[in-house]
């Protein structure tokens, strides 16, 4: 899976922009008025505000000052910035002239408005720039990247790769495919990978996307059709950096990345409104859910504790969105020592692979066993949703132990965020005995993920949660 970023931050940039000239055309009128007087308002400043916005967004095209952004120094920047203005208060005395509006508005007005946009907006440029490359950057939210490459081009490689500061992606790791430097560092990034692991160690890495940059002297016969496919295969997105035709994978797109004219490949393409509609509608359920959530506590709360003195919530370690670990949240359903107790209740688990299933489970409190028929144990999970480590509908998050014993193709039901409820819980979960039926649901609805099939499963995991089914 792969989300398509055109120019995300452009948007971001704009809206900045004129979030300064706000801020810049309000200390203008404080300047001159000391408010928003009614003379300003009869002298049709207000009119002024909107001609201005429309202007700059027109020039803020035109200039194109975007698409050097992260490349441009302090000095350039505020040159760009400077040049915009220019061309703003250039076209805004020409309409004024035609119009012959110069008598109704203040000179004084205008510089302030004009040296305090130039001022406000270059500072607010930087903290932009400072926010996508140092914290977004390195947060979760980032994809995660590694570079397959041999060791005389891989300090070339991540040098243009810096030099472009590209800001929605991170290079977390190198795998150098001629000599074994596992361990070592290259240009400050680690290498964890070889010619004869890579796909082991990418199984069980942080990762969302792989860059491939071979030589045509590559001492190594590497099959780059069969390679691809191996990556797909476990949900990632890969970008090569030359030019290969002709090769049966799945979607691809011709782009560039950080200087590199690439093909990408993913089994599956998402564009940023489709997963925006999504993030929209998880935060929407998750305020509600939330809500319901804080009720449940008073309810549950003293019920949970009384049978069983310890916390109210569960909370665990899953593995989420491409190997992303978090803490899950749940109302506890069984009793303090239950994690300690599962080693000897392995013997009778219920499912055939990498999850753990039992009818009767000694573990479970007898309010476990309510909470979890009626499914209000995972209302807690409303929190993990809105923070964004979950979304309303998804794949099952695994435990760390089981996402360690995944083969590759398992790792693909990741590349999506793992869901509150997914096609599986609503296909009687509990009657389901083979992990790889499970795997089968979760790439299927992966594979055909839209909105429309979001809101169908949460239809019905409304009926399965009043009905019981599946639940155990």
């Amino acid at each position: 899976m792969n989300l398509i970023r055109k120019d995300l931050p452009n948007k971001y940039l704009l809206i900045v922009d004129l979030c300064s000239i706000l801020l810049s055309f309000l200390l203008a009128t404080w300047i001159r008025y000391g408010g928003i007087t009614k003379e300003w308002i009869r002298n049709m400043y207000g009119v002024a505000f909107l001609i201005i916005l429309l202007l700059y967004i027109t020039i803020y095209y035109l200039y194109d000052s975007y698409s050097r952004l992260f490349k441009r120094g302090f000095l350039e920047e505020l040159i760009t910035v400077t040049k915009i203005n220019m061309w703003l208060a250039a076209v805004l005395s020409i309409i004024m002239f035609v119009f012959q509006e110069g008598a109704t508005y203040s000179r004084l007005f205008f510089i302030s408005f004009f040296l305090l946009n130039i001022l406000i907006t270059y500072i607010a440029r930087q903290y932009l720039k400072v926010l996508l490359l140092s914290v977004y950057k390195k947060s979760d939210s980032s994809s995660k990247l590694m570079i397959i490459t041999t060791l005389d081009q891989a300090k070339e490689v991540l040098n243009r790769i810096r030099k472009e500061n590209e800001w929605n992606y991170q290079v977390t790791y190198l795998t150098i495919l001629d000599k074994h430097l596992i361990g070592q560092m290259i240009e400050g990034i680690p290498v964890k990978a070889d010619f004869l692991n890579m796909y082991e160690v990418a199984r069980q890495e942080v990762l969302d996307g792989v860059f491939i940059h071979i030589p045509s002297s590559c001492p190594l016969n590497l099959n780059l059709e069969e390679t691809i496919l191996d990556f797909e295969k476990m949900g990632l997105t890969v970008n090569l950096s030359i030019n290969t035709f002709g090769l049966k994978v799945h979607e691809k797109v011709v782009r560039e990345m950080s200087g590199f004219h690439v093909l990408t490949f993913s089994t599956r393409m998402f564009t940023e409104s489709q997963l925006h509609l999504k993030r929209l509608m998880d935060i929407l359920g998750g305020l509600v859910g939330c809500l319901l959530a804080l009720l449940l506590i008073l309810i549950l709360g003293p019920a949970i504790i009384i049978e069983s003195p310890g916390p109210i919530f569960f909370s665990q370690v899953r593995v989420g969105k491409n190997g992303r670990r978090f803490k899950i949240y749940k109302f506890r359903s069984m009793y303090m020592d239950a994690e300690e107790r599962k080693a000897e209740l392995l013997a009778h688990n219920e499912m055939n692979g990498f999850m753990f299933k039992m009818t009767d489970d000694p573990r479970i409190t007898k309010v476990g066993k309510f909470i979890r028929k009626t499914s209000l144990d995972e209302f807690p999970q409303f929190f993990n949703i809105l923070k964004g480590d979950m979304s309303l509908v998804g794949t099952r998050p695994p435990t760390e132990s089981e996402f360690l014993l995944y083969e590759g193709r398992h790792r693909r039901r990741l590349t999506l965020k793992c869901g509150l409820t997914g096609l599986w819980q609503v296909s009687g979960r509990s009657d389901i005995k083979d992990f790889e039926d499970v795997v089968k649901m979760d790439l299927a609805y992966i594979d055909n993920w839209s909105f429309v099939l979001d809101m169908k499963i949460l239809l019905k995991t409304v009926g399965v949660v009043l009905f019981g089914r599946g639940s155990r």
